[in-house]
């Protein structure tokens, strides 16, 4: 993200309030959120066996460790609010740090948001169409049920845009009243995932309520036939559910003792929630045929309703939109304040920089992020918008971590209070390099879009940055 001391150099220091169990609950906060309930799907299809599929959300957690650890060193020897933006800059120059600030304002932020209300677009049309159909009976074994089958396939994008809508409202209106939203909604995402990691446990321990097929057979069975195009759009799938990894890196300016504490709640967290996942996901097999869990982006409602009823699968739903509408909040908020603090230095237009007098929030940049948004939802899938955020995103993790490279040859005198074997950078390199290529093979179209999305961004740099002074100079003199 863009650095927020950039924007504070006249006023008062960051106070450094930010503990090791604030961490923790920062790091699990963001990275628990609405992957959990709609990846395990995309992941078992691309995956095609349950033994590879959990493979898959093992290896996407610790590479998510891996990549989180290198993020401890650069933010320990470079403790400042700025996150990718700050290591960027210093390794490769304003270019590359210019060019992941538009793609977080452009694509990122806009891509992950639209994600989220998908999501929840899909959970509440399902409670809406499904309360209807109560008494309905169906084959609950079934991989498209009876309710799903009748509703438009414009809902649950329509929902979406409302969700998103409210949202921007809501934090248009005051910061206050989105932060109090965002308290109680993280609650509930996190007691949700909690829940069904649990129930995981119970499953397992106990045979007689294994009701799926999805543990009989071969658990790698057709391994061999899955392409590397195939495996990376599982592995983007897997590691949308772990993103946030990075977050923290973002606060660590503002940390009681990050040299100390970074290290050790990457550590415990990452770990914590791949545990979670692990257990869901298990609970899912367990519980659901491999056809209706392949088959559907709200694998946790038909999860509750295979073991609770059609009342237990509603009330799972209910908690999930409401995690979702969490994770949208915190998105929809974060995300408004890049655009505003880009706008105060110079890269995008300065009005998108200006608060309102009445209401002291962004509220342009609240509407620009709303249109990009609303963009991204008219014209993509869940699956479409996570493979082409995720090349996005992974082409900036690869040069983020590669710079931990480039500074231990470059600066190597630089203090490292916190300092990661040699292998966790190079074999993070090697993994994000491979997601970064294949999935060329598999989804062309979203990948070319992502990579030109990047690309434009270097025209814009020589105009808003390099030669801004010399173009101004020369339409001033006309």
């Amino acid at each position: 993200m863009i650095p927020l001391s950039q924007t504070q150099a006249r006023g008062p220091e960051l106070q450094k309030k930010v503990s090791f169990w604030n961490g923790l609950g920062l790091v699990v906060g963001m990275m628990i959120g609405s992957g959990l309930f709609s990846s395990p799907g995309p992941v078992l299809e691309a995956s095609g066996a349950y033994g590879t599929a959990l493979m898959v959300w093992l290896v996407s957690g610790l590479l998510a460790l891996c990549g989180a650890l290198c993020y401890a060193e650069l933010g320990a020897m470079l403790p400042m609010n700025g996150g990718e933006s700050v290591y960027l800059g210093r390794a490769y120059g304003s270019l590359i740090s210019f060019m992941f600030e538009f793609v977080t304002i452009v694509v990122q932020k806009p891509g992950s948001l639209a994600i989220i209300c998908i999501v929840f677009g899909d959970y509440v049309s399902r409670i809406a169409y499904h309360t209807y159909f109560f008494n309905v009976p169906h084959d609950s074994d079934s991989a498209v049920q009876l309710a799903d089958s009748v509703i438009p396939f414009f809902l649950p994008k329509l929902l979406a845009i409302v969700c998103l809508c409210i949202l921007t409202l809501i934090n248009a209106f005051s910061v206050r009243a989105g932060i109090r939203v965002q308290d109680f909604l993280t609650v509930i995402k996190v007691l949700t995932a909690i829940v069904i990691s649990v129930t995981g446990v119970v499953v397992l321990t106990n045979k007689t309520l294994v009701v799926g097929n999805s543990f009989q057979g071969d658990p790698f069975a057709g391994i061999g036939s899955i392409n590397f195009g195939q495996f990376a759009l599982a592995f983007y799938s897997g590691l949308w559910a772990y993103d946030g990894w990075n977050n923290l890196n973002y606060v660590s300016g503002e940390m009681k003792d990050p040299h100390r504490d970074l290290p050790k709640v990457i550590i415990f967290g990452i770990p914590l929630v791949v545990f979670c996942y692990m257990l869901s996901n298990v609970a899912y097999l367990a519980v659901l045929r491999p056809e209706v869990v392949m088959h559907t982006n709200t694998v946790s409602m038909d999860f509750g309703k295979k073991l609770f009823g059609s009342a237990g699968g509603i009330i799972f739903a209910v908690c999930v939109a409401l995690s979702c509408f969490g994770s949208a909040n915190a998105s929809v908020f974060t995300g408004a304040r890049i655009i505003y603090v880009s706008a105060k230095q110079g890269h995008i237009p300065s009005f998108f920089g200006k608060l309102s007098q009445s209401r002291q929030t962004p509220m342009l940049a609240l509407l620009l992020q709303a249109v990009l948004t609303s963009i991204m939802i008219m014209i993509g899938s869940f699956k479409m918008l996570v493979n082409f955020y995720s090349l996005c995103a992974w082409i900036f993790y690869f040069l983020a971590v590669l710079s931990l490279l480039i500074f231990r040859y470059k600066e190597p005198d630089l203090k490292r209070p916190y300092r990661v074997w040699l292998t966790t950078p190079v074999l993070f390199c090697l993994v994000a390099l491979f997601l970064c290529t294949t999935p060329f093979i598999e989804a062309p179209i979203e990948s070319l879009v992502a990579l030109c999305s990047v690309l434009v961004a270097i025209p814009l740099w020589f105009v808003q940055v390099k030669y801004k002074e010399a173009l101004h100079a020369g339409w001033n003199s006309k």
